[in-house]
């Protein structure tokens, strides 16, 4: 495919370092020793590690399976390998005039910056999950695409600086390829893994990256469902959101069709369910992203990102936070508006959150990579 030309060179050039094995990991501040002896297979890693794991409630938390996960993403002897670095331009955009950002985002909003992302490696495309990394592990966004890689977005005084890419791996160590195996759309941060979501063959899988980097293997978390309400669920219509909960617990989302958008988790035994709530999409629109947001006042704010499209009024994406119009953000024409899917968010204090969304173009020339940053000043309800 196109997007697999460079994957040779993109191997060649990535950086290998000696690290610490894998059988010693730090898991919530305290070194941990994983039983590497385990077979690959995670569903059964993670139960073993964790016996005392559903002594909660029954559900799934990466603190409770970083140790199987981990010694499963990088095996022992695994050399950490570092992701390559490509060229990023970012240009400045503007949304619209001033009368067409009015009549679409409230007063409460703020586009604290909006950029196009363009690259000269033909890999840099499809971004779909996001997340935001934290301190130790370099900062800046994390996101995944649809053709199975990993895209770093370095940032600098709040703008996107620089960039590097590496591609996926199964749990064989071999890359992933196509589309069933490679369509990454959700991405969440825990732990020192990225938890990933895939569209086509519905899974979660971890990767270590903050211990062996590019070389993490793909360690499975769960297998999701693929029906809803006994009814099959289109390839397409799949996990499109990965959360985290308050408390830590994995939740899911699936995009859904005609305004169902249901919402799952995944058990501490490795299973996942359906847990009869959906997202309240507007019609004809999917749930694309969420994300949960702890505030330093110990509450949470969820967020929800929807798109919709048709050939007449293109692309359309609702962003809330809370009930009603004054909390709810709409991009659709004249504003610039592509295919936003990937959403990352973080309370900058117990009244404002940052919000950035990215946009997936398809690898297609007709669209664009869009990042925007969001303050929004949330009520005290």
């Amino acid at each position: 495919m196109r997007f697999r030309a460079p994957l040779t060179a993109l191997m060649a050039a990535s950086f290998l370092v000696t690290c610490a094995g894998p059988e010693e990991v730090v898991v919530n501040g305290a070194p941990v020793i994983a039983d590497v002896r385990q077979s690959p297979d995670v569903s059964e890693n993670v139960q073993a590690v964790s016996p005392d794991a559903t002594g909660r409630d029954g559900l799934w938390r990466a603190a409770d399976h970083a140790a199987a996960l981990i010694a499963s993403s990088c095996p022992p002897g695994t050399p950490r390998q570092e992701p390559l670095p490509i060229d990023l331009s970012v240009t400045p955009v503007s949304l619209g005039d001033a009368a067409q950002i009015a009549r679409r985002i409230p007063e409460t909003v703020t586009v604290s910056g909006a950029w196009e992302l363009t690259s000269s490696n033909s890999n840099v495309g499809g971004l779909s999950g996001l997340a935001l990394l934290p301190a130790p592990e370099g900062g800046g966004l994390l996101s995944v695409t649809d053709a199975g890689a990993f895209v770093w977005i370095g940032l600098e005084k709040g703008a996107p600086s620089g960039a590097k890419i590496s591609y996926m791996q199964g749990s064989d160590g071999m890359m992933l390829t196509g589309k069933t195996e490679g369509d990454a759309e959700g991405l969440v941060w825990s732990e020192g893994l990225a938890l990933v979501s895939f569209e086509r063959s519905f899974r979660i899988e971890a990767f270590a990256l903050g211990v062996c980097g590019s070389a993490a293997r793909a360690a499975r978390v769960a297998n999701l469902p693929g029906q809803h309400n006994n009814r099959n669920v289109d390839e397409n219509q799949g996990p499109e959101a990965i959360f985290l909960e308050a408390d830590g617990a994995l939740g899911f989302g699936y995009e859904g069709m005609l305004g169902t958008s249901p919402l799952g988790r995944v058990l501490a035994d490795g299973t996942a369910e359906w847990t009869g709530n959906t997202a309240p999409a507007p019609s004809l629109h999917g749930l694309v992203g969420r994300e949960i947001v702890p505030l330093p006042n110990g509450t949470a704010r969820t967020l929800e990102m929807y798109r919709a499209w048709d050939p007449l009024q293109g692309n359309r994406i609702r962003l809330t936070w809370g009930p009603g119009e004054a909390e709810t953000l709409t991009l659709s024409r004249p504003l610039l508006v592509d295919n936003f899917e990937g959403i990352a968010a973080e309370a900058l204090s117990d009244q404002l959150i940052r919000v950035w969304i990215v946009s997936d173009n398809n690898f297609s020339a007709k669209q664009k990579t869009l990042l925007y940053a969001f303050d929004i000043k949330i009520s005290q309800n």
